[in-house]
């Protein structure tokens, strides 16, 4: 299998030395190391050189001990999404400018193989369009996914979310409905026969919660009303998610997914949304909704076993990573007074790290929804939690953010807190009613900060 060379950024040309500064050969002064990475992981080696007129790169590789041939990568940073046939690989970098040129020291490639990560599909690395969740909110089917939203842009998305609801997909119990899912894969198939050179990953999210069929609403009781709010102004009924007659059905709704589309090379991550009321986010309780949960007999422990079990709902995804967003867990009272408890949200971040080594599980992503330019007091405990589980796990814990909204902060540094805790790829808003999304930033601007996730490098916002 032939390895997946990402070039970073815009080719690096030396320039002519200023009639100030003496010309001088290129001196290597951070030499690549070697790198050992799980299977289909990004493995990154980087080179930096001085010299005047600064010098050029020219990244090259040696397979099974043969010649070195050059690569596409001609940046300070090589990223090699590995391969089997790339283990033992040897990469090196040439700098080069007008007065002369340096090879540094070569680098060796370890591929390590888990039973699970060698039949997982690649994971989605750079910038991903979240889609619109209005319909969530407005109680409308999902619309077929709009590419027009990145077509001007196709060299700066990794992947696109399809999102679709239960209701869309079996509208009556066992009956399975998957064209309105087929018809967005559909568009983003077409998308990426049109663009060949950069085609879009599929992260799909199926919505429940408000937008669960009506059958499921009814198991083990009538439908619980919720009034509105400002998010949702006509308000909304949910069913009994916690019950475990319900948790069952939401399995099989998994497990007929996975049956469809988990081979499917298109469909990369799947998110996990089990629990859900206010949002697609597992840990986020609408506010609103619960006095109403609370008189259907909900209680606080009932959200911990569904948070408990989450993970669990997805197993029958063997190939295809799961995404699953931690947010700190509060635990209710009766009167509703909430209390935050992040030791319920550290113990299931700990069972999605671990998913790459526990047979039973599908591969876990750890993610947040509450990406911005900082890091907030209430998502510090998740961004601390995620930086000890990367390092106990030697940095091979797969990590994505979604920015907590469209605007109102700087989405270069944004991009730049998600890379400084690991991440791989962030989602951001597209655009939208009431809302510029990432239409805001040039198509320039955008394909630097995905560059950047590719290479891991915290992107220059001055």
């Amino acid at each position: 299998m032939t390895a997946c060379f990402v070039a970073a950024a815009a080719v690096t040309t030396g320039v002519v030395a200023s009639a100030a500064t003496p010309a001088s050969a290129p001196v290597i002064t951070q030499q690549p190391q070697p790198a050992t990475v799980m299977l289909g992981r990004l493995a990154r080696f980087t080179v930096k050189a001085t010299g005047s007129p600064r010098p050029a790169y020219q990244w090259q590789v040696s397979s099974d001990g043969g010649a070195f041939t050059d690569t596409d990568t001609t940046t300070s940073t090589l990223a090699v999404t590995a391969s089997t046939s790339d283990d033992g690989s040897v990469y090196r970098a040439v700098a080069s400018n007008s007065t002369g040129s340096v090879v540094s020291q070569t680098a060796a490639l370890t591929v390590a193989v888990s039973p699970k990560m060698a039949s997982v599909k690649p994971l989605i690395i750079g910038l991903i369009d979240k889609g619109s969740q209005q319909p969530y909110e407005t109680g409308v089917p999902f619309p077929v996914t709009d590419t027009a939203e990145v077509a001007t842009d196709p060299d700066t998305f990794a992947g696109i979310v399809v999102n679709v609801s239960w209701a869309q997909l079996e509208p009556s119990q066992g009956q399975w409905d998957f064209a309105p899912l087929n018809a967005s894969l559909a568009a983003v198939s077409a998308y990426n026969a049109a663009n060949s050179s950069d085609p879009l990953a599929v992260k799909l999210r199926v919505w429940g919660g408000y937008t669960a069929p009506a059958w499921a609403k009814q198991i083990d009781g009538a439908p619980i009303s919720v009034p509105g709010d400002s998010q949702r102004p006509a308000g909304g009924t949910l069913g009994r998610y916690w019950s475990a007659d319900y948790e069952q059905q939401w399995t099989d709704l998994q497990d007929a997914l996975a049956k469809q589309y988990d081979a499917d090379a298109l469909v990369r991550e799947v998110a996990v949304t089990s629990c859900n009321t206010a949002s697609a986010e597992p840990f986020v309780m609408d506010g609103t909704a619960i006095a109403a949960l609370t008189a259907a007999g909900w209680t606080s422990a009932d959200q911990q076993s569904c948070l408990d079990g989450a993970l669990g709902n997805y197993s029958a995804w063997h190939k295809t990573a799961v995404d699953f967003t931690f947010n700190t867990f509060s635990d209710v009272s009766a009167t509703g007074t909430r209390s935050p408890d992040f030791s319920v949200t550290a113990d299931i971040m700990s069972e999605c790290a671990a998913s790459e080594i526990t047979g039973d599980l599908p591969l876990c992503i750890l993610d947040n929804h509450g990406l911005t330019d900082t890091v907030t007091t209430q998502q510090s405990p998740v961004y601390d939690e995620i930086d000890s589980l990367w390092q106990q796990y030697g940095h091979d814990v797969p990590v994505d953010f979604q920015t907590i909204s469209p605007n109102g902060f700087d989405l270069c540094e944004a991009v730049g807190v998600a890379i400084a805790h690991h991440a791989q790829s962030v989602e951001i808003w597209p655009p939208g009613t009431g809302f510029t999304g990432f239409d805001e930033y040039t198509p320039a601007q955008l394909a630097s900060w995905s560059a950047a996730l590719v290479d891991g490098v915290v992107p220059s916002c001055s």
